[in-house]
């Protein structure tokens, strides 16, 4: 544990969530000249690695349902890896191996949402730190034989996420290890839950893309990809400021710069937030149900589907990562906050 002293305004703690029952590491900043810039991110290790609070001055930029998240289902800001988002009919082949991922995760109401792997796992957690610079921890979870859900991806492997909390955000830097003998496919993503802190108007978000994916009835990509600078497609644009309000969306955006930076205004808060990604990420999952109180921009390094969109010959839209042995590959996401 490192809190913070008279040298510098940021710590690294370890504390116990009351209402989650469990520990976390809260990473802080302080300002001492306007508490509205104060920043606080918290992470829950047994609980997904999940990165559950992100607090600006009074505002909770976040969505998080205890109790769901003492259940490890989806709120907060969970993981996806290997997996992001739907596997068709859960089950995949690569390099001319078949698995199958039946059993996990199982929802009645969409049978082939996975979410990956390891959001509901638990996770270590080392490296707490801070200094004049920030405050940063980083969490890891392993795939072994003796992991629960080996024999649905039995790629010995490593996935650690460093969070470094800066004054002005937060960032996250994921690493995958290939530690077998075989190519490791992968890809990786976070699903924020956003609150619409500003109401249906006022909270509006942008992302620099030109295509979306087609989806079918289960929300899997055939293959297809919607030019949004059409006037057909025009719906889904949202190159410039679009009230989440307008939007209906549960759909996978592509064609994005690399690397790429999406934003959401909060009009009246004199607040925005920038969501910036390095160039392995080539996709983003906007989910924005009518009449709700969240929305979700989920930065991904690859398509929905990726695995079994690479099997049948679409690499370039799958964007499948793949780590040969002894090797490593990381990418990072970052949440900026910016005053205006």
């Amino acid at each position: 544990m490192t809190p913070s002293n008279e040298a510098f305004p940021y710590a690294a703690e370890l504390i116990h969530d009351r209402e989650l029952d469990t520990v976390a590491i809260a990473l802080s900043y302080t300002d001492r000249h306007n508490p509205a810039r104060n920043l606080l991110a918290c992470v829950a290790p047994d609980l997904g690695s999940n990165l559950y609070r992100l607090k600006a001055g009074e505002h909770e930029l976040l969505l998080c349902e205890p109790e769901k998240l003492k259940l490890r289902k989806h709120t907060g800001n969970f993981v996806l890896w290997p997996f992001p988002n739907r596997v068709r009919q859960k089950h995949y082949t690569y390099q001319g191996q078949e698995y199958s991922l039946k059993g996990i995760h199982e929802d009645p109401h969409d049978a082939s949402l996975i979410h990956g792997l390891v959001f509901d796992r638990s996770w270590d957690y080392e490296q707490l730190s801070a200094d004049q610079e920030g405050a940063t921890v980083t969490t890891s979870v392993e795939m072994t034989p003796d992991s629960s859900y080996f024999a649905a991806y039995p790629f010995a492997s490593r996935l650690a996420l460093r969070y470094t909390l800066t004054s002005s955000g937060i960032t996250v830097t994921y690493t995958v290890q290939n530690r077998g003998t075989q190519t490791l496919p992968h890809g990786f993503a976070l699903h924020p839950y956003f609150n619409r802190l500003a109401g249906e108007e006022g909270t509006q978000v942008t992302l620099p893309a030109n295509q979306v994916m087609e989806a079918d009835a289960e929300l899997l990509p055939t293959g297809r990809l919607l030019d949004i600078r059409s006037v057909m497609y025009a719906q889904f644009d949202l190159n410039q400021p679009t009230p989440i309000g307008h939007l209906k969306l549960d759909h996978v955006y592509t064609t994005l710069p690399a690397p790429h930076e999406s934003r959401v205004d909060y009009h009246g808060l004199d607040l925005s937030l920038k969501i910036q990604a390095s160039e392995d990420f080539t996709h983003a999952v906007i989910y924005a149900p009518a009449h709700s109180s969240f929305f979700c921009l989920e930065n991904q390094t690859c398509s929905t589907d990726a695995i079994n969109l690479h099997a049948r010959g679409m690499q370039d839209i799958a964007h499948l990562l793949e780590v040969q042995p002894g090797a490593e590959a990381s990418g990072s996401i970052r949440y900026e906050l910016e005053y205006l």
